[in-house]
Order: structure tokens, then C-alpha cells, then sequence
């Protein structure tokens, strides 16, 4: 057998995610055996800083590079919208297993629908971009939280009267909420790469012959194109941006959304082409365009 150790975060979802990859592994490699090595990140360690623009780049996974680098680990699973757009010098992401479903949801303390949100509800969220979504639909209240899924979905009884999660993450987990709402994607576009997985592993390992077992092309078209749009925008995950792509016969279909920083003004957009990263640069680079156009 062969042992390999394998860098993680140390959450539910973060160990679901990567004993699932492992898993994955061990179906097309039976002599690999994996040890399990939780690294705490910054996002993990300064849980009450406010994801601003005063959170570092790549907040949740430096450290887990950094140790990928040293050698401390032979590869990582990262949730891959926590990337930053620029590639680590010394590493490449040697596979994009196949993607969970990529919207939100919003989980509530009591029925509601999605249409008539009672005015001034009050919404659990730090992404801009989920709250100039909201915004867009209802006359809420936008309530910044942080936290793992299942303690964000706890302040529903406490603190809040509904939070915004990405789906996947409730899927991994086998969560079943009692009051849950499916955002429309072709409103509510998601963060770039939401839903997707990267295994990442040093240039020239040789363990990365083995990780591409795990790897998914119409996942990493798609992902590709919604990271090229993020940073053609040159936008971090502080920036009011959703993207979702779609593969169908080798073609990929884009659509964004961008926001004024303020959230008020927004433009979105659809193209497709062959290439994820022309595609990306392309939609993003009319976008701001049309966005400038309506007054900066």
C-alpha cells in the first residue's frame, strides 16, 4: 500500500468533501491509503473578521498550499470558489472531480415564497452578492453572519429569519431543512466554481497521474469559464459577480451577472464559444463595459 496524505480543513462539510474525493481514489487506485491531515486556515482561526475587503486573498486555503509547498501534504481538496483566481506558483490543480448541483438556496425559520419574501425579513449573509440578489427581489434586510453550514442554519432559530447557502453544501452534508427555497439560477447566478472540488498537488508529483482519475472535463470547462469571467473583472469573493456555465458538446454556454459595488446597478449577459478562457475574458470585458455605460 501506498500512504498519502491528504490536506484538509477541519469542518463537516471540508472532511465530507475530501473523504468523498478519497473515496473516489480508492474505487481507481486500490493500493493508495490516505491520511487525513486538517490544517487550519485563516478563515478557520479569525472566525469573527468580517469577510471585507480587509479578509486576505485566499483567507481559506493559503495555509493548505503553503503546506502542500513544504511538503507537509501530498495533495489537497479545496471547495475551488475559496481559490483566488492567480494560480500558486509550484502548484496545479490535477483534477475537478464532477461538480454538485451549483445554486443557493434560501433556508428559512417558516414558509415563505420566494415571490412575496414578507418586507424587511431578515437574511443571514456575507456575500455581496447575495444580498444585492435579494435586494433585487425583496425589500429584506441584509444580516452579515459567518460560520459552518449547520451553525449558519442554526441562526435561523436565533439570530435571523432566513440564510442564503450554496446547495451543494446541504447535499453533502445530507441535510434536509424544513423550510427550504431553490433560487432560480437564471436570477440568483452563483458565485464562480460553486459546487466544484479541486484537487490540487505539487508541478511534476507523480501522485498526479494518479488524481486525474478523479477528473470531470465538463466540470472544468465550466469551472475555467467562470474563474476566467472572475478574474477578467478583476474581482475577488468580496465582488457583487455571479457566473454559471454549461457544457453541452464540447460547447460552453456563460452567463454573468455584475453589480455596482454598491449592489444597485447590475448587467448580466450570456455567451458561449469553445474556449472557457477567451469565453470568460470576452463576457466579462462587455460587462463592465455596459456597466460603466450606466454610470460607473
Amino acid at each position: 500500500m501506498t500512504r498519502v496524505r491528504v490536506g484538509t480543513r477541519g469542518s463537516e462539510l471540508a472532511l465530507r468533501q475530501t473523504r468523498w474525493v478519497c473515496g473516489l481514489l480508492r474505487q481507481a487506485h486500490r493500493d493508495l491509503e490516505f491520511e487525513e491531515i486538517v490544517i487550519r486556515t485563516h478563515g478557520d482561526i479569525a472566525t469573527g473578521q468580517p469577510l471585507d475587503h480587509d479578509f486576505p486573498v485566499g483567507g481559506f486555503v493559503s495555509a493548505i498550499e503553503t503546506a502542500l509547498l513544504e511538503g507537509r501534504i501530498d495533495f489537497a481538496v479545496h471547495s475551488y470558489k475559496d481559490l483566488p483566481t492567480a494560480e500558486t506558483d509550484g502548484l496545479v490543480i490535477a483534477a475537478v472531480p464532477p461538480r454538485e448541483v451549483p445554486q443557493d438556496v434560501l433556508i428559512t425559520r417558516s414558509e415563505v415564497e420566494l415571490h412575496s419574501l414578507p418586507r424587511g425579513l431578515r437574511i443571514g449573509t456575507s456575500s455581496p452578492r447575495r444580498a444585492a440578489q435579494l435586494r433585487r427581489v425583496a425589500h429584506v434586510t441584509i444580516v452579515p453572519i459567518r460560520g459552518n453550514v449547520p451553525t449558519r442554519i442554526a441562526k435561523v432559530q436565533s439570530e435571523v429569519d432566513a440564510v442564503v447557502l450554496a446547495a451543494a453544501g446541504i447535499r453533502r452534508l445530507g441535510l434536509r431543512p424544513a423550510h427550504m427555497i431553490e433560487l432560480p439560477v437564471d436570477r440568483f447566478v452563483p458565485a464562480p466554481a460553486q459546487g466544484a472540488l479541486a484537487v490540487q498537488t505539487r508541478i511534476g508529483e507523480a501522485l498526479a497521474e494518479q488524481l486525474v482519475a478523479l477528473e470531470d472535463a465538463p466540470s472544468r470547462l465550466a469551472v475555467e469559464a467562470e474563474r476566467s469571467f472572475l478574474r477578467s473583472i478583476h474581482a475577488g469573493c468580496h465582488t457583487p459577480v455571479g457566473a454559471l456555465a454549461t457544457v453541452r458538446n464540447d460547447t460552453i454556454s456563460l452567463h454573468g451577472q455584475l453589480f455596482s459595488d454598491d449592489g444597485a446597478r447590475m448587467v448580466e449577459g450570456t455567451e458561449a464559444s469553445r474556449d472557457p478562457h477567451v469565453l470568460g475574458e470576452s463576457l466579462a470585458n462587455r460587462l463592465k463595459r455596459e456597466l460603466g455605460g450606466q454610470g460607473g
